[in-house]
């Protein structure tokens, strides 16, 4: 069947016999099948999955879906596997595994979903070269969570930012496959944010027409010290036991209240609970949310971060042990609860320190001109040698605001993404002549296997070398025989004044709205407003 030739109703009806079209699926499926690109917002469980799966299962072709939890492939993997679709999870796999899983795929044998997270993709030269020489096969780049793209919001996740670079490289800047964007809920700013980010326009913005659920009892809670607050929480999980419930505590370092002290207490106290926070192994967060879906931990004491993209009907109630940042981030989370369509709660306890705590954590995320500036000389000028190499993997961990600075510099033009690939030589073996030959060039330049520094003394061009590594890769003239690092090669320029200006203004602006929104926030929770109505007002209808 070819890319046009398809319609929604007949694709349902095939796919999904059972189903019936919900919400928005059916005009966001129309736009995509007419061969346009569309920004989705639905409220959270009303089905967006299936706006991706729909024309890939159709068309019988490839779909990159990037998504910012492991969890969620593996779910929707089950689904689509079970249509008989090929599915490839690149997001849990270590680095060679999922070398080796993208060699063998067969990019011309009908429908197949690729599911990577942004982290990954960020660096993935592979598959960048993969996606260029098989740019056909492509029917759909689907981005889930799409406002952890944006900066004004409380979820930005720096990787996400790479995003159009690397659907640069791969395609070509004017030749982007149909891009789908999905979220739950978006603030003018952000939704701008990604419509400039991801080159969409107005015309591609589907927006659910009541973007707020029925069957949630809220409620504000306030309490005049943070004792109180514990009593009443202990007091909740009680009347609550054998119900899955959320708790967001979002402070995973603090040793009372952070999501590791707070299950460790409710552990001792009888609650089968654990902690999810994005400093936790990938594995410990993965049987977290399979224990918490499956029924064998009832309270999961999380950041943020927990329940994007999960999908897990029977989520009881949601509470809020520190405040969200804001409206929209109180919405996306409680609607994280009742998604079967069964009654659920979400309840918010409130201190005055709590808020102290919140403005806190904002202001940190200020810069000033030298920070940036010493920010920029540590990455880009240490030693002045060109190209440059660093792996965000490594350099980044548990550093988002570095992380996001690195990708201001390259929006203002002080530094270039040249390639993506492996930092170390070591990670090939030969396999045939031309696979010796390019490795034998390349080491004769490096007495420590660095690829980087091979280049540089060969003079070689970057982007020409890792596709050729590639290419001998795949072509069976490489043998890969330990995980790749993974880094990005990258040219710096000069840091000018008027840009190093343009970061710390763009990201005092962000931030002044972001103490804008969190006070509006808590003007509402003290003024003892009901939170069901004023979400109504908010998101009822649009």
């Amino acid at each position: 069947m070819s890319r046009s030739d398809w319609s929604p109703e007949a694709a349902l009806a095939r796919w999904f016999p059972k189903k019936s079209f919900r919400d928005r699926q059916l005009d966001a499926t129309r736009r995509l099948q007419a061969g346009h690109s569309a920004l989705v917002l639905m409220p959270t469980g009303t089905g967006k999955s299936l706006i991706y799966q729909l024309p890939v299962l159709a068309s019988e072709g490839v779909g990159l879906i990037v998504s910012p939890l492991i969890a969620l492939m593996q779910q929707q993997g089950q689904i689509l596997d079970g249509l008989g679709a090929r599915v490839l999870p690149l997001g849990g796999a270590d680095a060679q595994s999922a070398q080796a899983s993208l060699r063998a795929f067969s990019w011309f044998d009908g429908p197949a979903f690729l599911f990577i997270s942004p982290e990954r993709l960020e660096t993935d030269g592979y598959l960048e070269f993969l996606l260029r020489r098989n740019r056909s096969a492509i029917t759909l780049v689907a981005i889930d969570e799409a406002h952890c793209i944006s900066q004004w919001g409380h979820d930005f996740r720096p990787a996400y930012k790479a995003i159009p670079n690397f659907l640069d490289r791969a395609f070509g800047p004017g030749a982007w496959p149909q891009l789908l964007c999905l979220t739950a809920t978006l603030d003018e700013s952000s939704q701008a944010e990604i419509i400039s980010d991801f080159r969409l326009c107005s015309e591609d913005v589907i927006r659910s027409k009541n973007m707020l659920r029925t069957n949630l009892e809220l409620s504000f809670r306030t309490y005049d010290s943070s004792d109180e607050k514990k009593s009443a929480l202990e007091e909740l999980l009680d009347n609550h036991r054998a119900e899955k419930i959320i708790v967001y505590a979002h402070l995973k370092q603090n040793r009372q209240h952070g999501t590791r002290a707070l299950s460790e207490h409710f552990q001792a106290l009888g609650h089968r609970c654990a902690p999810f926070d994005a400093d936790l192994p990938i594995e410990q967060k993965d049987q977290t949310v399979s224990d918490f879906k499956d029924g064998h931990v009832d309270v999961v004491f999380a950041t943020g971060a927990f329940g994007m993209g999960v999908d897990i009907p029977d989520v009881r109630g949601v509470i809020h042990f520190l405040l969200p940042e804001s409206l929209e981030q109180y919405y996306q989370e409680v609607g994280r609860a009742g998604r079967d369509g069964d009654p659920a709660f979400g309840i918010l306890l409130y201190t005055a320190a709590n808020a102290r705590v919140r403005r806190d954590l904002i202001r940190r995320a200020a810069r000033t001109d030298e920070q940036v500036r010493e920010f920029w000389e540590t990455v880009c000028t240490s030693g002045r040698a060109t190209p440059r190499t660093i792996s965000p993997w490594t350099e980044f961990q548990g550093k988002d605001d570095e992380h996001a600075l690195f990708y201001a510099l390259q929006r203002v033009g002080a530094l270039t993404i040249l390639a993506r690939g492996p930092g170390r030589l070591q990670s090939f073996e030969r396999s045939g002549p031309n696979g010796a030959e390019m490795l034998d060039q390349l080491n004769s330049a490096t007495l420590t296997g660095n690829t980087t520094a091979a280049i540089r003394k060969l003079q070689l061009d970057p982007a020409e070398t890792m596709e050729k590594l590639f290419a001998l890769y795949h072509d069976g003239e490489l043998k890969l025989v330990r995980s790749p690092d993974k880094t990005l090669l990258f040219e710096a320029h000069e840091l000018l004044d008027e840009a190093v200006s343009k970061i710390v203004d763009d990201i005092s602006e962000k931030i002044k709205k972001r103490l804008a929104d969190f006070e509006t926030f808590v003007s509402l929770i003290e003024a003892g407003v009901d939170p069901g109505e004023t979400l109504s007002r908010r998101f009822g209808s649009c």
